[in-house]
């Protein structure tokens, strides 16, 4: 899932309106729609049986195994359906109780977890329109096998949040136990009510349906016992992989696009078409539906790369955007498919969200959502950024599928960093701009003029570092994803401070064992449910190293890392006092002192010898080692180390004036969350003066602009 950004805010209210309209009308002729691409691209693809690698396993653990057959009617906003589920037992203990997932059962009432807690998802509250509602019922279960055993009559309500009104959790209970290694077929009827698009991440909006955790899902069974927590207002989900064999039966006239191939179409001779889609080795199953969607095809075969089929349902009012969408499906494949490992499935869909829906900016096995604007300027990456973050998570929530309930960074964060790798190596970094006269009307809303200020930049991260800034002492990012403080924090914890963790492990470790962590973890985890841990272990054994310090100041913190610096520089004392000569004695040698402060322009032929200090200081709680980068005025330049761990150290110099000094040159500390003070220069003479004198005059205009704002409004 993606959420939205901390994009840096340089002016506010109305004179940012008036001021970056200025600058777009002052627009040079000649400018670039996007940024510079930085060298470096992609490294070669490693292949399935990559030397030095470990190998990819041929399929998943298929525990959860299953068959459904649903009805849809559009007109009702109903589902009738029928699943089998064939469940194996991967543990070593008999099991006698199995949870499920009923998500949509959150949106039944203002009482459940999820309405309660008040998300972006859904507030709990109607607003006087019942039609948001929606909800699952499960009407009959039973367990198959030589004789049919009814389970109906023990499925209870499970509460284990302690909320006794929330519905999203049931138990079965078998009359035997299922034994280690044993398996169980579960057959379910259920019925439910599709709710309002723009109350959660599925639901109806006009024609379209997107249709996702839409039937009761079995639990995970792990480390001694069933992880099937109730829907939260902003964890995301946890399931094993398994076989999908699924039959859609919906009114004739829809596009249909779902996880998986296409095996069949089949025309009714009630109206209705059924459609038959089957995928092996998935951990869910999502699907939707429009007869306003637009299709487009295309492959992604490059050399080395398994080929792909990509098939993009694009609204229509869209349709200029396709092959943006397409490319930037392409981009995902190629940046995390030689990063981590290759996608392995034959076709991946991209569905382009309708007016007014939330479903924008989600992952499901083989299929996602992108979102973007009508007016869509290259530079502001719409839709190449969603697309590119969704497509990614194929690769970590589809491929290696942590517990996201637990330990949501290890998709979100990674995927993140990820994103804003790829697109900084193959679009080049994302140009600054802001939407006005318009809203957000859900995730991919679609309102809004946009204006972008001509050739200004946003470098890799630095759009994570606010959120970081703001809600980085709230929580440690190592923690249960519902327990966080706040949606904001699990936010920051889940995708920014990650992001910013792994891009500045990548400065730490340098590119290269970077790509070797990330293939080593993606395969040997591939279809595993790692851990926290298993991340960690596997920084550890590619570099050799321990980096167990690191992870303590990052992920196991909410400490917040500031580096900055303190340069003084003063001429060099002339000898003055009583000093030894050649035979020992004393003699006195008398010279005019300059004062303590003295300083001097001068010019790099006559300047004086200086005496000078530069103090590095530890201002954040966060220790990491840090260079130092120091130029002097006869041009010469020193660079220092210092491992972070005091609050403060100092270096000293005799010669040229210093002019410059950087903390931190080349960016490899990421989580630094204030980069203006990591770079001093000197700021004597006359254009210093003459910056000052044009930045308060411009700060005066500013303050007339809000001033007559407020009077005219």
């Amino acid at each position: 899932m993606r959420l939205p950004r901390h994009p840096g805010t340089l002016l506010v209210g109305a004179a940012a309106t008036t001021l970056v309209v200025a600058i777009a009308s002052l627009e040079p002729r000649a400018r670039a729609d996007s940024a510079p691409i930085p060298a470096g691209g992609f490294p070669l693809v490693a292949g399935a049986e990559a030397r030095g690698l470990p190998p990819l396993p041929d399929q998943s653990p298929r525990i959860a195994n299953y068959t459904i057959d649903a009805r849809i009617d559009p007109d009702a906003r109903s589902v009738q359906g029928t699943l089998v589920l064939e469940w194996r037992n991967s543990s070593e203990q008999a099991l006698d109780r199995f949870p499920f997932h009923l998500y949509w059962n959150a949106f039944r009432n203002n009482l459940s977890t999820t309405a309660r807690q008040g998300s972006r998802r859904w507030d709990g509250r109607t607003r006087g329109q019942d039609d948001v509602l929606g909800w699952t019922r499960v009407k009959t279960a039973h367990l198959l096998g030589d004789v049919e055993e009814d389970l109906t009559p023990s499925l209870r309500y499970v509460h284990p949040d302690g909320n006794e009104d929330d519905r999203t959790v049931i138990d079965l209970r078998t009359p035997r136990p299922v034994a280690p290694g044993a398996t169980a077929l579960f057959r379910l009827e259920w019925e439910a009510r599709i709710p309002h698009g723009r109350v959660g991440r599925a639901g109806q909006v006009h024609d379209y349906l997107f249709v996702a955790q839409w039937f009761p899902k079995i639990g995970v069974f792990g480390n001694g016992e069933w992880i099937c927590p109730p829907f939260y207002a902003w964890t995301e989900f946890f399931s094993d992989f398994g076989a999908y064999d699924v039959t859609l039966t919906l009114p004739a006239g829809h596009v249909v696009g779902a996880t998986g191939r296409l095996e069949e179409k089949t025309a009714n001779a009630d109206g209705t078409q059924t459609w038959h889609y089957v995928q092996e080795d998935v951990h869910d199953f999502a699907w939707t539906a429009s007869r306003r969607f637009h299709e487009r095809r295309a492959v992604f075969d490059d050399p080395g790369y398994p080929p792909v089929e990509i098939l993009l349902l694009v609204q229509p009012e869209h349709a200029h955007l396709a092959e943006r969408y397409i490319e930037a499906t392409k981009l995902a494949l190629r940046a995390y498919g030689t990063w981590s490992a290759p996608y392995p499935y034959a076709q991946i869909t991209v569905v382009d969200p309708a007016w007014g829906s939330a479903s924008g900016g989600m992952e499901y096995p083989t299929l996602f959502t992108g979102g973007t604007n009508v007016m869509a300027p290259r530079a502001l990456q719409s839709p190449e950024s969603v697309t590119v973050h969704e497509a990614g998570h194929q690769f970590w929530y589809g491929l290696v599928a942590n517990n996201e309930f637990e330990e949501a960074w290890l998709d979100e964060g990674l995927n993140t960093y990820m994103t804003a790798k790829a697109l900084d190596r193959g679009i080049g970094a994302e140009g600054w701009g802001r939407r006005y006269f318009g809203g957000q009307y859900g995730r991919g809303g679609r309102t809004g003029w946009p204006v972008v200020a001509p050739d200004v930049w946003i470098p890799r991260g630095s759009d994570r570092l606010e959120g970081l800034r703001d809600e980085g002492r709230t929580d440690v990012l190592a923690r249960p994803g519902w327990t966080y403080r706040s949606r904001h924090s699990y936010r920051v914890n889940s995708y920014d401070k990650p992001a910013l963790v792994l891009q500045t492990l990548e400065g730490l470790l340098g590119e290269d064992a970077m790509v070797r962590v990330l293939r080593t973890y993606a395969r040997r985890y591939r279809f595993a449910h790692p851990t926290t841990d298993d991340f960690m272990t596997t920084v550890e054994e590619v570099t050799g190293e321990s980096w167990r310090w690191f992870f303590d100041e990052t992920f196991f913190s909410s400490e917040l890392c500031d580096y900055t610096l303190e340069v003084k520089s003063r001429k060099a004392r002339p000898p003055s006092g009583w000093f030894e000569d050649g035979d020992g004695t004393l003699a006195l040698k008398a010279t005019d002192e300059p004062d303590e402060g003295s300083e001097s322009e001068g010019t790099p032929a006559s300047d004086p010898t200086f005496e000078s200090e530069v103090t590095v200081v530890r201002a954040g709680g966060v220790r990491m080692p840090v260079e130092l980068r120091v130029d002097f005025a006869d041009g010469r330049t020193v660079s220092e180390t210092w491992d972070g761990r005091d609050r403060w150290t100092r270096f000293r110099y005799t010669g040229a004036r210093v002019v410059r000094a950087v903390v931190d040159p080349e960016v490899k500390i990421a989580i630094d969350v204030d980069r203006a003070n990591n770079d001093w220069v000197l700021d004597k003479g006359p254009a210093r003066r003459a910056a000052t004198k044009w930045a308060a005059r411009f700060m005066l205009w500013v303050q007339h602009l809000l001033e007559l704002q407020m009077v005219m409004g």
